[in-house]
């Protein structure tokens, strides 16, 4: 079967009656659980793994896969409508779709979140449709020396992250990664900063420290004002007819920024493309993209729809990258993709070459599944908003309490830790305290996540190149790349304070 005809056939398959309804089912559960603070992609996914034993394989892998896919859509409405990200690839939504709620455009960021969600996934399905010959060669170009220094570039962007200062950027960036240390070590197994406690043998849960950084600081800061969730704009009440023209509105800006929404897809399809980066670092990549290449760069952080558009698109282009690395080599990026591959062995489902062959269009029922989930969710995204606007008007004297028992809900849930609850509460300090002082909490985050894969493919990199592994092809290029972007942002920088101290003369 060729390209084309397996492409049709699963097209047809995953809007047929047998299948389609699960695949509606599995996005309406995703969404909720995105919208609940702490969940993510690999909880929904793992929810559906026991119905799996009596489907058929296009009926499974599209409710598996439905699911998935509308719960970065579900966190995206909490992150813009409640400034608590769903999830850890909502955070950089966060930074300009809280701002545009307060400014009472809660209805123009969720429109285009949610067009952006959708024109990201249809962007990865189709170019991981045609890249399926060659995919499997283009994986095998990044080892451990190209994985270490792309994450390096990675670092490099949350220059841009910050709120203008450069160096608390790179200082919080910095603290990111000896956070990531805490825990054993990845190459000698030995205790690092653990101070003889047994919960922090695995380091800190990345859900809390999420929670604790960008939501329960939120709280504190709410609790401090004693206002609400939404600023004086937002708290007027949109009629729904008004609320309906700044979907549209949102819809239309998506479209108008398309160079955006192509670029920040590209990024979050490579990323997915490569294992144990995922859509966290796509976000925050395709965020700091968009604001270094737009010519209104200060308005980014203070209610700038592009940074919108940036974030959400990255993540649901990740899902393609993801997925066809996963199918090609049987190799999951992620543990979302480790739970679909689990559902293909109850299947009884062989990835790989096989299936590249054999079960081609099965493989082209999960693409379709991709772009039609973020279809059914950019929907529902958009009909929940009245409800939930309505909810982030209440006071924070009614709202906090509520939902800081969300918030350690959601840090309890993950492991069923008591000491995660603490770890939620702690980073919330620590985010508050950082807020104040102005640094970014977004290049720790950034830097914890990525300081285990820095890590690790260090390690790799050393014992498979040796010290000289920076002059290979491609690292060199991005190293060349990394620096100069670091060079470009610090000669930025002085300048503008050159500029400034002339002025003041």
């Amino acid at each position: 079967m060729g390209i084309v005809e397996a492409s049709i056939s699963g097209f047809f398959q995953a809007i047929s009656w047998s299948v389609l309804p699960y695949m509606v089912s599995g996005a309406a559960f995703g969404m909720v659980v995105g919208i609940i603070p702490g969940l993510s992609g690999h909880f929904a996914m793992a929810m559906l793994i026991p119905f799996l034993y009596t489907m058929e394989p296009a009926t499974g892998v599209a409710f598996l896969i439905g699911a998935h896919s509308t719960v970065a859509q579900g966190g995206g409405l909490t992150a813009i409508l409640f400034g608590i990200p769903g999830t850890g690839a909502n955070v950089a939504t966060m930074f300009d779709g809280t701002p545009m709620r307060d400014k009472g455009e809660s209805g123009v960021a969720v429109g285009a979140a949610m067009t952006a969600c959708f024109l990201g996934a249809l962007f990865g399905a189709i170019v991981v449709s045609f890249l399926l010959p060659a995919l499997r060669y283009i994986v095998l170009l990044f080892g451990p020396p190209e994985i270490f220094v792309l994450v390096l570039l990675a670092l490099t962007f949350v220059s841009v992250l910050g709120d203008g200062d450069l160096f608390k950027s790179i200082i919080a960036a910095m603290a990111g990664l000896l956070l990531a240390m805490v825990g054993l070590d990845n190459v000698t197994n030995q205790e690092r900063f653990t101070f003889g406690l047994l919960e922090l043998q695995d380091g800190f849960e990345l859900v809390a420290v999420i929670l604790g950084l960008f939501a329960v600081s939120e709280m504190f800061e709410m609790w401090t004002k004693s206002g609400s969730l939404i600023g004086e704009g937002g708290r007027i009440q949109l009629s729904a007819k008004e609320t309906q023209r700044q979907i549209f509105e949102g819809v239309w800006l998506a479209f108008k920024n398309w160079n955006i929404v192509i670029r920040s897809s590209a990024i979050g399809m490579v990323l997915g493309l490569i294992p144990g980066l995922g859509s966290a670092a796509a976000s925050f990549i395709a965020y700091a993209h968009a604001k270094q290449i737009s010519p209104d760069k200060d308005t980014f952080g203070k209610g700038n729809v592009k940074g919108v558009i940036a974030a959400e698109a990255a993540v649901d282009a990740v899902e393609g990258g993801a997925l066809g690395s996963t199918l090609a080599f049987g190799i999951p990026g992620s543990s979302s993709m480790a739970i679909l591959l689990a559902g293909f062995f109850i299947m009884g489902i062989e990835t790989g070459p096989k299936m590249m062959t054999e079960h081609l269009d099965l493989v082209f029922v999960m693409i379709h599944t991709i772009w039609i989930g973020g279809l059914i969710g950019a929907v529902g995204g958009m009909f929940l908003i009245n409800p939930l606007t309505r909810a982030s008007a209440v006071r924070a004297k009614i709202i906090v309490p509520v939902l800081i028992c969300t918030i350690v809900t959601g840090a309890y849930a993950v492991n069923h830790s008591w000491f995660d609850i603490g770890v939620a509460i702690a980073f919330g300090i620590i985010g508050y305290v950082m807020k104040e002082l102005g640094y970014s909490r977004a290049a720790l985050l950034i830097g914890f996540v990525l300081g285990f894969a820095i890590e690790k493919n260090l390690y790799l990199a050393l014992q498979l190149s040796g010290p000289y592994f920076i002059f290979n092809p491609v690292p060199l290029t991005l190293a060349i790349f990394t620096l100069g972007f670091l060079v470009y942002n610090i000669w930025n920088l002085l300048r503008e304070k050159k500029r400034e101290t002339e002025n003041v003369r």
